[in-house]
């Protein structure tokens, strides 16, 4: 008979682990050198000087050079865009503010080329992108999905009246108009559905100005200098296979984002396939496109392998750290399943997300922003609530052979022991193909 504990588990167990380390410190190990990134940032006040929004402005990492040297416009939008989302966070550079960020005429025209959602975000139309057709029915479309549309540095042509129809935010560079001209176009442009916003408030007295001819933001130097906001940016593969995990746990992505979201990373895009012709999916014909594993698998469990696989390609991490995270989202998912919880593929992205900190090396709730999770799987990763994360805090107690806290729903210690024994076989065999 086996030696079994206080707690009714066998002494011997088989952990992910001989001895697990302490998974809420980083583990030790020469990491990749990161490069600085750079934002600017300057806030748009309204007129009882409370931030409204902030403007994110490239600066490149060449002592913040504004000077678009050798950048171009898409690549400096670009690059902002990374760096603001990606990078340094939402969050971090405005809170619960609107981001403006300043578009090309290409970020207008290409239909899929906008990567983030309308919350939170100003999309600003500059002034040298012409006037066309074409432009009209994309700002149609994109004022339809609820972004809040600005020109930047409007200088009235009536021509742009389609446009002005559709803007939520008019700024105007006060420094190029004379006085008389800055109350014309006050007087034209209250015509329109449109706030009026003033750039270039460099004194007091322009900011007395505009404040009586009625605008309602305010922009300056008067009123803030642009900050410069720094950051450690990701290695690639990392900052790939956070645009990857974005894609695959969106839920309003089809079959086609999916499958084109994997075929976009040859690495997991061939392990994927790899994995889908081999044994442990034992299908009765081969696979020879990702589409073709969605519709056998389904999107959401071809999700969380393709999730898996992807952080299989971060390499400059201990693989022990792949193997912790890979047994965790097995043994919840398998908690899950003997408890009678549908569905269980919930509680392996938890189990899978919550070693994600260690392997890219940044904190959690910083990784999960630009994730579409739901926010039972955030809230069981962040704060261990909610049934998934009374299964995270069962396998971690687990690990840690915290035997009072080993527990999930109405399982027994032996129901947790073979789903742990399972986790670490199956564990075993997925490392071994990878």
């Amino acid at each position: 008979m086996a030696d079994v504990g206080s707690a009714g588990f066998p002494r011997t167990t088989c952990l992910p682990m001989a001895s697990p380390p302490n998974l809420s410190q980083p583990i030790s190990g020469a990491a990749l050198p990161r490069p600085d990134i750079f934002v600017g940032r300057q806030p748009i006040l309204d007129r009882k000087l409370n931030v409204y929004a902030y403007e994110l402005l490239y600066r490149s990492a060449q002592q913040h050079n504004p000077a678009m040297a050798g950048v171009n416009g898409d690549q400096a939008t670009s690059s902002t865009i990374i760096n603001s989302f990606m990078e340094i966070g939402l969050d971090r550079l405005v809170r619960d503010k609107y981001a403006a960020i300043n578009l090309t005429e290409s970020f207008f025209l290409e239909e899929d080329k906008l990567p983030f959602t309308p919350k939170q975000v100003i999309l600003e139309i500059l002034e040298d992108i012409p006037v066309t057709e074409k432009l009209v029915a994309a700002v149609t479309r994109l004022a339809g999905q609820g972004y809040i549309i600005a020109l930047d540095d409007y200088v009235y042509k009536a021509s742009h009246a389609p446009l002005l129809k559709l803007a939520n935010i008019i700024k105007i560079d006060i420094s190029i108009l004379s006085a008389a001209q800055l109350v014309a176009h006050v007087k034209v442009l209250r015509g329109y559905n449109a706030k009026l916003l003033a750039e270039k408030v460099e004194t007091a007295q322009d900011f007395i100005t505009c404040r009586d001819l009625g605008f309602d933001y305010f922009q300056g130097y008067f009123l803030s200098r642009p900050q410069i906001i720094s950051g450690k940016s990701l290695p690639t593969n990392r900052l790939a296979v956070l645009n990857l995990l974005s894609v695959l746990h969106n839920p309003d992505a089809d079959i086609d984002d999916l499958a084109e979201a994997i075929n976009t990373d040859v690495t997991t895009s061939y392990k994927m396939l790899k994995l889908l012709n081999s044994a442990a999916f034992g299908f009765s014909r081969e696979i020879d496109s990702i589409q073709q594993g969605v519709m056998l698998l389904g999107q959401r469990k071809l999700a969380s392998w393709a999730s898996m696989l992807a952080m299989s390609t971060i390499n400059d991490r201990p693989s022990e750290i792949l193997r912790t995270a890979m047994t965790r989202a097995k043994m919840c998912e398998l908690l899950a399943d003997a408890a009678q919880i549908k569905p269980s593929d919930s509680y392996f992205t938890v189990g899978l997300f919550s070693a994600l900190d260690l392997l890219l090396q940044r904190q959690l709730t910083e990784l999960l922003t630009p994730l579409p999770l739901n926010t039972d799987i955030v809230t069981a990763l962040l704060y261990r609530k909610g049934l998934m994360g009374d299964a995270l805090s069962c396998v971690l107690a687990y690990e840690l052979a915290d035997w009072p806290n080993v527990k999930f729903a109405n399982l027994t210690t032996n129901h947790i022991f073979i789903a742990n024994v399972e986790a670490v076989t199956w564990t075993n065999g997925i490392m071994d193909m990878l």
